[in-house]
């Protein structure tokens, strides 16, 4: 058991460590050995677990997804849609405070997305379990009763594509607003439409 716990924080500790250099330097950039250096540990070490930058990468989008998007919905079922969906904006703002570059890495995702079918799949696997979340939360939020009859999909991709604005808090800076408000308000006026009853028109 021992082992396996190192063996799990030492991959944790190359991964966040190469979160970081792609981030600063971008993918093309990036060489192993700033890997190795970042991270504190020996060459052989990193390569006994990734045979390359491009394994490495790709492992690292496995990673993004567990340490910046956990599963919220199975550990706050028992709230409402409406404080999941707030307690998920609150993670967002720690994580930017404390870890602002995962949400660049975001950026090289895209980036790679485009030149590399692999990368592009990963990705895509990934934004489709951060998708269903949402899903799931619009969903139970209809069944309570606390939501409008409204489609899942259309909504997911609606809170997932406004969320991704924090990214731009990430690059430049905002004189009229912070992070923290700019998604909490978000958040607030994508809930008020969810619960707003919808509005028919009458063709005649």
């Amino acid at each position: 058991m021992a082992a396996n716990k190192s063996k799990e924080e030492r991959q944790h500790q190359i991964l966040e460590a190469a979160l970081e250099v792609f981030v600063k330097k971008g993918y093309s950039e990036t060489r192993m050995s700033d890997i190795v250096d970042k991270s504190g540990l020996s060459k052989g070490a990193i390569y006994h677990y990734y045979n390359s930058k491009r394994d490495l990468f790709l492992s690292l989008i496995d990673h993004w997804e567990t340490h910046t998007f956990p599963d919220f919905y199975s550990k706050d079922d028992e709230k409402s849609a409406s404080e999941i969906l707030r307690g998920f904006v609150s993670e967002i703002i720690d994580t930017f405070q404390n870890r602002k570059y995962v949400f660049l890495a975001e950026l090289e995702f895209w980036a790679l997305s485009n030149r590399d079918e692999e990368i592009r799949s990963r990705t895509k696997q990934l934004y489709a379990k951060i998708l269903s979340l949402f899903e799931k939360v619009i969903q139970k939020g209809i069944s309570d009763g606390e939501f409008d009859i409204i489609d899942p999909k259309k909504s997911a991709l609606v809170i997932m594509t406004s969320l991704q604005g924090v990214i731009w808090f990430t690059i430049f800076e905002h004189q009229d607003f912070t992070v923290e408000e700019y998604l909490n308000d978000v958040m607030d006026q994508m809930i008020l439409g969810f619960k707003q009853p919808l509005k028919k028109l009458e063709l005649k």
